[in-house]
């Protein structure tokens, strides 16, 4: 009798694990799940976390925006070693924008009417190793970020003295590349696909790499902004790069800015006098 059970329980457990195999893949495919994604809402994801991190530290280093708070919210203030934001640029920017938008170049850089989506992404790309370098020094470059798209877990670091020059040449590249012809990307949360303001973007960003480098290289400094500013810069708070809000999307600056944090962030008196002493269009009186 043992045996006879024995017997049944296991052909009852062929039977499971056939019937298991049947149409395996189809049972566990979602039927309401997106198979793929437009490269577009792609790079909005980029957009949204760049600028996630800056407020509590790059802001702060560069004595724009201070909290007379300690804790977490002095960023840089205090020239303190602040392990609870130092290395939130780095694993955010090469997360959750370099990969997405080397993502995006790579599913885009076949599709020729889709050129300005590409290099949309490579602007934004650049801003984002802008901002790597400037807080780290030397970093992964050109590996930097190919964890997802080719498996590079270990990429080689670059010397920011290298890096530099690239991104100079990225945005120049890029920029004059972005084509008002081309298919207009108006899922774009920053300008709705507005190739005049994507190229005053990216000018601009390109003003700010030469600034970068006037103590260091003066001669290769002129000659970037000089090819910034005649390629054409912002110059009205209309052409701003910001994100608006939206039932999907929220500017995650502004949303600190404006609730929890509103009462710990001030403007420094440096920067606003700076401003005004130069009647900058971009300081709200």
């Amino acid at each position: 009798m043992k045996k006879l059970l024995n017997i049944c329980f296991l052909a009852l457990f062929l039977i499971a694990i056939t019937s298991c195999e049947n149409n395996f893949d189809e049972i566990n495919t979602s039927k309401t799940s997106a198979t793929n994604i437009d490269p577009a809402f792609i790079l909005n994801n980029a957009v949204i976390n760049s600028s996630i991190v800056t407020l509590i530290y790059e802001i702060g280093v560069v004595q724009q925006i201070i909290s007379p708070n300690s804790g977490v919210l002095t960023g840089a203030n205090y020239n303190q070693d602040n392990r609870a934001t130092t290395d939130d640029n780095w694993s955010n920017y090469y997360r959750s924008v370099i990969r997405n938008t080397k993502d995006i170049i790579l599913q885009t850089k076949d599709i020729p009417e889709r050129s300005n989506l590409m290099n949309m992404a490579r602007i934004l790309q650049a801003h984002a190793f802008m901002v790597i370098t400037d807080t780290y020094g030397d970093v992964p470059y050109s590996e930097g970020g190919a964890g997802y798209s080719d498996q590079i877990f270990f990429p080689k670091y670059e010397k920011q003295q290298d890096i530099y020059p690239k991104i100079i040449a990225e945005l120049t590249e890029a920029t004059a590349a972005l084509d008002a012809a081309k298919k207009t990307e108006s899922a774009d949360i920053l300008y709705g696909g507005d190739i005049a303001k994507w190229k005053k973007f990216g000018y601009s960003l390109l003003l700010r790499a030469g600034m970068r480098l006037s103590a260091v290289d003066p001669a290769k400094a002129q000659a970037t902004v000089a090819a910034a500013f005649n390629g054409g810069v912002i110059t009205a708070n209309s052409e701003n790069a910001l994100v608006r809000h939206d039932a999907n999307y929220r500017n995650p600056i502004s949303v600190t800015l404006n609730s929890t944090e509103a009462a710990n962030y001030y403007l420094t008196k440096p920067f606003v006098d700076a401003l005004k002493s130069k009647n900058d269009p971009r300081l709200v009186q």
